[in-house]
């Protein structure tokens, strides 16, 4: 006969809980009481303050980096200007919803980790569940003092290098403009996107394609656009405009809308090489450089090991297409394959099939479509009864900067206003009272005239016979003010020919600057 297995007796386990209860017994006197509080309350206060702590790493760059999904962004916000600034700063809303919206979608985020169903390459964020710029950017940056009245200029001047043999380099300079520099009654300036109530529709959540744009401004009158594309009768586009208003997104234009990559911005290659010879990372001197280089960058690869072997490969072709070079030059060489071994793991992530071209930056329009997605001719005003008018978005080159110069050297960039007439015989005079260029505040830019003799022509000669009397005293001051990318804001022709001046006849003067 087998034994049975008892089962245990209730009477003893309640025995036993009793027991443990009577062992702890609270404090009887008034100094026991204190230490129990104090006991409680640390273990309390240490509990409370390795919380905050956790939450704090939860929200910190190191933690979300800790996944190898992160490593684009990550090696883009290491590059970035806000790369003190956590990343709840940016991504998580403030107040308890945002928190816990933060903390589900990191939840879910991990569960995609875990089981291997993340995308390649991870997406830009929604720029609908991002916090309000007011609670995030505007915390550091002051509308008023980038955007307000007398806020600074920005010159951008940026070294870019050919893919020629030499390398040769150009640079682009422009400037930002502030509100109401220069151009006519005065510039808006580049933020008076968010100094209006501007409304736009998109079809995508990244809102890489723009489709409509209502404007309201700040006297009360409204305005309406829609992309040319996107209409079906001319006559009556309202129909259109309800369609686009209930099948696409609408938002409110804010900082992102421009500024979507400010913490994250990947390099594109040929903006990493560039830095990289301006910087003399990369010399130069090596035939082709650029060219070579770029082909290796912008190739698709399935390893950083594999990149890193194709590049090394660029020895060979020196060694075999120019062997002098290569022996003269052999440590410049070497250099250049350490640089852009470097570069491909910034402009590239492998392992996520993540590259540049996956996170395009709308702040300009040099690496995606930017500025594009309005100013681009083609998004036409609608009158309030529906009829597509002529009048577009302004999308001129000068709209929100001055027209580009592009040359080995940038000697002076243009601010000053076109003349309304060219038959004005003062213009020339009055400019100094203008915000004239770059330079005009140096010495050496008013001699480039006033040292020159041209200075001394008859105030009635001087609109017609200034280029002249300059060219007749062996200098070209002249190209300071006639850079050929301003005159070419009204002129057909070029302003200065190479070898020889070019002087104003009044039989080529139309009034308005209107030059053929």
């Amino acid at each position: 006969m087998t034994d049975q297995p008892t089962e245990p007796d209730p009477s003893r386990r309640f025995h036993r809980t009793r027991s443990l209860a009577e062992r702890v017994r609270p404090p009887r006197t008034m100094r026991g009481l204190i230490a129990l509080i104090v006991v409680v309350g640390g273990v309390g206060t240490l509990v409370a303050i390795g919380g905050l702590k956790a939450m704090e790493w939860t929200e910190s760059a190191s933690f979300c980096s800790k996944c190898h999904t992160m490593a684009p962004e990550e090696k883009a916000y290491k590059l970035s200007v806000h790369r003190d600034v956590s990343c709840a700063e940016c991504h998580v809303k403030p107040g308890l919803d945002g928190l816990i919206e933060a903390k589900l979608n990191g939840a879910k985020q991990t569960l995609e980790v875990l089981t291997g169903t993340y995308p390649e390459p991870i997406p830009p964020p929604d720029h609908s569940k991002l916090p309000n710029p007011k609670d995030t950017c505007m915390k550091c940056h002051s509308l008023d003092e980038i955007a307000g009245a007398g806020s600074p200029s920005k010159i951008i001047v940026d070294p870019r290098y050919r893919r020629d043999k030499s390398n040769t380099r150009e640079t682009v300079a422009v400037v930002v403009r502030p509100p109401g520099l220069s151009e006519g009654n005065g510039s808006p300036g580049a933020h008076w996107h968010v100094q209006q109530d501007v409304e736009f529709a998109s079809p995508d959540e990244h809102s890489q394609r723009i489709d409509w744009v209502g404007v309201t401004y700040k006297n009360g009158t409204k305005k309406q656009f829609i992309a040319r594309k996107e209409v079906g009768i001319s006559s009556d586009a309202r129909p259109d405009i309800a369609r686009l208003k209930r099948t696409e997104t609408s938002r409110q234009m804010t900082c992102i809308e421009c500024h979507n990559r400010v913490g994250h911005e990947m390099p594109t290659p040929d903006s990493a090489i560039d830095e990289s010879i301006a910087s003399g990372k990369i010399s130069p001197s090596l035939p082709f450089v650029k060219r070579f280089g770029l082909a290796r960058l912008e190739r698709e690869y399935s390893s950083e090991g594999e990149a890193d072997k194709t590049i090394e490969g660029l020895r060979g072709v020196y060694a075999t297409r120019y062997p002098l070079v290569y022996r003269s030059q052999k440590r410049k060489v070497n250099r250049a394959v350490k640089q852009l071994k470097l570069l491909y793991g910034l402009v590239a992530t492998p392992d996520m099939k993540a590259v540049a071209a996956d996170y395009p930056s709308n702040l300009g329009h040099q690496t995606g479509r930017g500025c594009f997605r309005c100013h681009d001719g083609s998004h036409y005003e609608v009158s309030p009864k529906g009829k597509i008018l002529k009048k577009t978005i302004p999308w001129e080159c000068n709209t929100c900067h001055t027209f580009p110069q592009v040359g080995n050297n940038v000697s002076s960039i243009s601010l000053l206003d076109a003349p309304k007439s060219h038959r004005s015989k003062l213009w020339v005079f009055e400019h100094k009272d203008q915000g004239t260029l770059a330079e005009a505040q140096s010495n050496s830019f008013c001699s480039n005239c006033h040292s020159s003799g041209a200075a001394k022509v008859d105030h009635e000669e001087m609109l017609f016979r200034h280029p002249t009397a300059i060219e007749n005293a062996g200098l070209s001051a002249c190209r300071y003010c006639h850079q050929p990318s301003w005159c070419a804001r009204c002129h057909k022709k070029p302003v200065l020919s190479s070898g020889k001046g070019y002087v104003h006849r009044k039989e080529d003067l139309r009034e308005g600057g209107d030059i053929e």
